[in-house]
């Protein structure tokens, strides 16, 4: 094998070094993603809160994200073993998610949310606290 072959080798062998590199580290963590609550609107019983998705360092709401896991309990009132049902409901418009709350009582609820977004191996959760009046 002469030079010239052993240098392109090695410039293949870099360049797709990079590449993977480069790919791996364009993947974002969970915590590159943040939930926030949009609006909370009473319904009777029931309370529809609407939270959003963002990706931290463009502030651009994620419209593909999967929720898997809706929670609602009143841990910031002291009282966690007092859940609420609480479902994921149909959104108006991308990047919005709607959870709908049913609070046996009135009170600040810690609502649990889990989602997994396109392309990303870990998962987003986070607690946000929602005042939900009955």
């Amino acid at each position: 094998m002469t030079s010239h072959h052993i240098t392109r080798a090695l410039a293949g062998v870099c360049l797709t070094a990079t590449i993977v590199l480069s790919a791996a580290s364009a993947r974002a963590a969970a915590s590159d993603y943040r939930f926030e609550v949009a609006n909370v609107k009473a319904a009777g019983s029931k309370s529809d809160v609407t939270v959003r998705l963002l990706h931290v360092t463009d502030k651009k709401p994620v419209t593909d994200a999967v929720i898997f896991e809706v929670s609602a309990d009143m841990g910031p009132d002291g009282m966690p073993t007092m859940k609420a049902p609480a479902k994921l409901m149909p959104a108006s418009q991308p990047g919005l998610y709607v959870i709908e709350v049913e609070p046996g009582m009135g009170g600040t609820w810690a609502l649990q949310l889990a989602a997994k977004v396109q392309g990303e191996t870990e998962t987003v959760r986070a607690t946000l606290p929602v005042k939900l009046g009955k």
